[in-house]
């Protein structure tokens, strides 16, 4: 069912050579990534390792005396002292969120059977609104 002066038909024609031509440009942008990334970039330059050097340990030669208390009213707050060359106490470390299961790709909830199934339900749906759209055209 064309029109006698083929101007949907047209319209079909440059549509689909323009996508077809939009296409092959993001093909190309894909190898152009490729050929980039894998030849012609440069080289990352080589990590620098940090050497520990030994330093002497400085003793202090002076302490000042502590300050003088006021009467304020306020209540003192404890403070912790660490000792220089004191090792930390076990358990004293501040715990840090590690992520659990790291060698697995998350659970998404989209996987390969529901593109599937969602692919054959936007096919469908084309075939009836082109049925739909032909049956309407008399």
């Amino acid at each position: 069912m064309e029109n006698p002066d083929g101007a949907q038909s047209r319209i079909f024609i440059i549509l689909a050579i323009s996508l077809v031509g939009l296409l092959i440009v993001g093909l190309l942008s894909i190898a152009g990534l490729v050929v980039y990334t894998r030849f012609l970039a440069p080289s990352p330059t080589p990590p620098v390792v940090a050497v520990a050097t030994p330093t002497q340990a400085v003793t202090p030669t002076a302490t000042l005396p502590p300050p003088a208390v006021t009467p304020t009213g306020e209540v003192p707050t404890a403070t912790r002292v660490v000792e220089p060359g004191a090792s930390p106490t076990p358990g004293a470390e501040t715990p840090t969120a590690t992520p659990v299961g790291g060698d697995q790709i998350p659970d998404t909830g989209f996987g390969p059977l529901e593109a599937v199934v969602g692919g054959i339900i936007l096919l469908v749906l084309i075939l009836v609104v082109r049925r739909l759209r032909l049956t309407g055209q008399t």
